[in-house]
């Protein structure tokens, strides 16, 4: 990865990235992170207080503070962009000095790398382990219901609804597509949960239909016969439930193998 690209990553949009990399292609840049302040302060203090520190050092671009996921503060560890020549090395002379209070762990972000191949590899298990879950061979999606209600509330409707038709597995309610995904534990709990298509759950008239499963939606052959189009493959709609736990999953991954 080139270093434009390494700036590209650290800003908050894409947009931002290329914008200072369009009007300053010419200046020498560094990404340095930052540790040692207290977390606990606001997010704004924090980045004046390492502005008028690394003003010295070069043109202070930006200062990216992320959340901690596992906690209510801001991250350990502050990133911010430098420009200008001999930039980074005055940045690492500040090394332990002291910002209103605190010591400065100062160190050079290095540009991303491609991802190890035991990396790719745990992600490609968490796909095929989510891939053939048997919790979600057979399902439907519902569509039609009071979308007013509360998820738990219509989560909790539905179930009721369809807990004649067998065994249920999982139960997904999408309030951005005001839909529900109810997947079975037998195929036979999916065809009876159709044949409810029209029913009524509270005063509100459903609709049911096949949701995306690796059965209703096998992926075409690869390679493909050259004389052969193939239509209507979506990826199974419980993949792109969970697709922010893997990813979340494979970074916890990722930081653990940094840190051994």
């Amino acid at each position: 990865m080139d270093k434009d690209a390494s700036v590209r990553s650290v800003f908050e949009s894409e947009a931002a990235g290329e914008e200072i990399v369009e009007n300053n292609r010419c200046k020498p840049h560094t990404v340095i992170s930052v540790e040692g302040y207290d977390t606990s302060l606001p997010e704004d203090d924090i980045k004046s207080e390492l502005i008028n520190h690394f003003k010295s050092c070069g043109e202070v671009f930006n200062v990216i503070l992320r959340e901690d996921p596992d906690s209510p503060n801001l991250d350990t560890r502050a990133l911010v962009i430098l420009l200008g020549e001999g930039a980074e090395e005055k940045a690492l002379q500040l090394n332990g000095t002291d910002i209103g209070g605190w010591k400065a762990l100062v160190k050079v972000e290095p540009e991303e790398e491609e991802e190890d191949e035991e990396t790719q590899r745990y992600e490609s298990f968490l796909i095929d382990e989510l891939t053939n879950d048997r919790r979600f061979w057979y399902g439907v999606t519902v569509s039609g219901y009071n979308t007013s209600l509360p998820a738990d509330e219509v989560k909790t409707c539905l179930k009721q609804h369809f807990s004649s038709c067998g065994e249920i597995t999982h139960v997904f309610v999408s309030t951005l597509e005001k839909i529900t995904n109810i997947y079975f534990h037998q195929e036979e709990g999916e065809a009876r949960a159709l044949h409810l298509s029209g029913s009524e759950v509270g005063g509100f008239k459903i609709d049911v239909e096949r949701v995306a499963t690796i059965f209703t939606n096998c992926p075409p052959p690869f390679p493909s016969p050259s004389d052969e189009i193939y239509f209507g493959y979506c990826i199974p709609a419980h993949m792109i439930e969970f697709s922010g736990v893997i990813e979340d999953k494979v970074a916890a991954f990722k930081k653990q193998r940094r840190l051994i």
